[in-house]
């Protein structure tokens, strides 16, 4: 008589277990994997953005001279107009500009960008701010500061996806600091990192520190903390 041999296979309740249990582990591995790839991005961008600004200026001043000549309108007592030809000639022309719109830009009307802490948040349809849509995509706002003393600070907003979410400071919003006093451009919060010693003040409830519980300018420091770890996101960042 002839030999009967058995076949292997899966029966369909063994298939079924099997493809729940990999559907277990994508869900579980998938989020983080989408989690860090955004990071790597958001990172990449930044510190691109970040290299094209800085070229700029240094351009700038081999044209203009050294930032330290250049004089911050103090726009409080000179009014907002004064800051269109600052921006306009020692900024904004050396930038590869799609649209410059403005100080007031009506193209950002009715959009907010969130500061980190969730309940804070700007719109950049704003008279002190002046805002150029970048051709590669990003959006920037520029506005005249001071130190308490002399106006001589411009912070760079930069949105490194342009009106595109999530609007969130510290996760695709993030914040350059010229200080044309001091002759210095950098990613907000490195300096004070460097300054106290301390990475963890970064971390902190200042005004403007990357944390969720921090002031009504927090997520400005998020910039100067991914610089700092050499470039990353690392494992304590609010992400």
């Amino acid at each position: 008589g002839g030999n009967n041999v058995a076949t292997a296979g899966f029966t369909l309740a063994e298939m079924l277990i099997t493809l729940g249990i990999i559907g277990i582990i994508a869900a579980i591995t998938l989020p983080v994997l989408i989690k860090n790839y955004q990071k790597h991005v958001t990172v990449n961008c930044l510190k691109k953005e970040y290299s094209v600004i800085s070229n700029a200026l240094v351009t700038s001043q081999e044209e203009n001279g050294d930032m330290t000549t250049w004089g911050v309108p103090g726009y409080v007592s000179a009014g907002y107009e004064s800051l269109i030809p600052f921006f306009k000639n020692y900024i904004i022309k050396y930038l590869n500009v799609a649209d410059d719109c403005g100080l007031d830009c009506k193209k950002q009307k009715g959009i907010l960008r969130y500061r980190l802490n969730g309940k804070d948040y700007t719109s950049w349809n704003s008279p002190d701010l002046y805002v150029a849509y970048l051709k590669d995509g990003s959006i920037i706002a520029l506005q005249a500061d001071n130190d308490s003393v002399v106006y001589g600070l411009v912070r760079i907003y930069i949105d490194i996806n342009g009106d595109k979410g999530p609007n969130v400071f510290g996760k695709d919003v993030f914040t350059i600091r010229l200080d044309t006093i001091n002759s210095a451009i950098r990613l907000s919060g490195v300096d004070a990192i460097k300054r106290l010693k301390n990475r963890d003040y970064a971390l902190g409830n200042c005004r403007e520190c990357c944390s969720k519980t921090a002031g009504n300018y927090s997520g400005d420091f998020c910039s100067g903390l991914i610089q700092y770890d050499g470039w990353k996101i690392s494992k304590d960042y609010p992400w």
